[in-house]
């Protein structure tokens, strides 16, 4: 059964501190490499954008988890319910930002028709489920 929007939030947010924490690491290793000078440019945005996707792409092929969704003890599955494939993975990452846009409409279609899907769980073929608290994730 599909997850509702609050625990799918409380586990993005365990996950953003996370990914802060790398940031931050890799952000201060780039500084000391620059002789302790601000880094700026579209070279750090795209190592930054690269760990997100590393991250994601990592927990959800391998277990269909991050650390948030294990705390929250929700998955993500392609519609058989198995891991999703890597090509379902990146159409969910890069459609996430399009699930944003226009005052986050795309999340809120989840609350329309009874499949219970985000537009990026609907472009990848996705859903995020809430798991039995007796079952292994």
């Amino acid at each position: 059964m599909p997850t509702g929007l609050l625990l799918r939030l409380g586990a993005f947010v365990y996950d953003l501190l996370l990914i802060i924490s790398v940031w931050m690491i890799t952000l201060w290793i780039w500084i000391l490499a620059n002789q302790g000078e601000a880094i700026y440019g579209g070279a750090v945005q795209i190592v930054l954008i690269a760990e997100v996707f590393i991250f994601y792409g990592y927990c959800w092929r391998n277990t269909g988890q991050t650390l948030g969704m294990r705390a929250w003890r929700i998955k993500l599955v392609d519609e058989k319910g198995d891991r999703p494939s890597l090509k379902q993975i990146v159409i969910r990452l890069i459609s996430i930002p399009l699930s944003l846009s226009v005052i986050g409409i795309g999340f809120l279609w989840f609350y329309v028709g009874d499949r219970r899907q985000t537009w990026h769980d609907r472009i990848s073929q996705t859903f995020i489920v809430k798991l039995v608290k007796n079952s292994k994730p």
